[in-house]
């Protein structure tokens, strides 16, 4: 996931390689419970009952042009022009700060994750951030903070 500029300065100077470190450590594979994504597979998430699963139907490519091409290609195979019941894309690993401090780098405090799993692991953070931003702009004192 892309880093926002505001906090580029909280980031250690090497941060590609520790976080080419960590997803090495997790054999370039999801690290959150029960998900088999692996770093530019291809393929599509199914729901089910215990949650969101991950289909895999190719990879994992060598290169991210090379999954979004086969993602393409299995997307026209499957429905031509037309838009299908569920997307085709492709897996791009992200790593996540557990405590979600981008200042510690510790390899403990570090997990490689899909997309999906890193957003939904940093959600509470997000919606709490969000919420301190919006009242800052505000400009307004709370009455029961």
């Amino acid at each position: 996931m892309p880093i926002k500029p505001e906090n580029l300065r909280r980031y250690p100077a090497d941060w590609k390689a520790i976080s080419l470190e960590a997803k090495e450590r997790a054999a370039w594979g999801c690290q959150h419970a029960g998900c088999r994504a692996k770093q530019y597979d291809v393929g599509w998430w199914r729901l089910a009952d215990s949650g969101p699963r991950w289909v895999r139907i190719y990879g994992p490519c060598e290169t991210f042009g090379e999954g979004r091409q086969r993602a393409a290609d299995e997307h026209f195979a499957r429905f031509g022009d037309e838009d299908g019941d569920y997307k085709i894309l492709v897996i791009v690993l992200t790593v996540a700060h557990l405590d979600h401090q981008p200042e510690n780098c510790a390899p403990e405090n570090l997990a490689a994750m899909c997309q999906r799993h890193h957003l939904a692991y940093d959600h509470d953070h997000h919606r709490a951030n969000a919420q301190a931003t919006r009242r800052t702009k505000a400009g307004t004192l709370e009455m029961f903070p």
